[in-house]
């Protein structure tokens, strides 16, 4: 609990909101950390924010014997507040984000950290794409080739993804506000090419 898990995500969320010297606002990155756990079967299903909430608690209640890195940096996070009760406090925050619901991107844009959870692969391919400039079908039809027999996780990473950015956003531009090579067609072109690799080599 002290090393990983959600009270290390939402207390690393709150140290950047201190750190931002008001750029950030805590209600609204818990409210993208919502969204974000609220939008994957996965993380729902092992830890919802109000069983975050909790564990929030439980680690208020241990903090003494927490490790030295986590209290300093429940510490670093709470400010002038003991760190105790700001993990209590932050728990109550937390489940006042979740009882209001899972906030519209047009409401709370998606950015920073939500961005690269959301879609770490296809953010991964921005890198490959800068060194080794291509089609973009391509690029990811060499990595299922690179991966395969083995490359069905991949696969489905990759097309989840694109499907998904078609979907959330479902505009000609797809994510290239975020991503200069995302546009509609680029997504459709991974999409695509899963296709094409699991009906020929599968």
């Amino acid at each position: 609990m002290f090393s990983d898990g959600p009270v290390v995500r939402l207390l690393d969320l709150a140290v950047s909101v201190r750190d931002s010297a008001g750029r950030l606002s805590l209600d609204t990155e818990l409210r993208r950390y919502v969204r974000l756990v609220r939008g994957d079967a996965v993380a729902r299903w092992n830890c919802s924010p109000y069983a975050a909430a909790g564990a929030l608690e439980l680690a208020a209640d241990g903090l003494g014997g927490a490790p030295a890195a986590f209290r300093e940096k429940a510490v670093r996070a709470a400010g002038d507040t003991d760190p105790a009760e700001f993990l209590r406090a932050l728990a109550k925050a937390l489940r006042e984000q979740d009882r209001a619901g899972v906030a519209e991107f047009s409401e709370i844009p998606l950015d920073g950290w939500e961005f690269l959870e959301t879609f770490p692969l296809l953010f991964g391919l921005d890198a490959l794409l800068m060194d080794e400039p291509g089609p973009v079908g391509e690029v990811v039809g060499t990595l299922l080739g690179n991966e395969h027999p083995f490359c069905t996780e991949l696969a489905a990473g990759y097309a989840g993804e694109a499907q998904r950015a078609r979907v959330l956003f479902p505009g000609a531009q797809g994510l290239r506000p975020r991503l200069s090579w995302a546009d509609r067609e680029a997504l459709l072109a991974i999409t695509a090419t899963v296709d094409d690799h699991m009906q020929r080599e599968h």
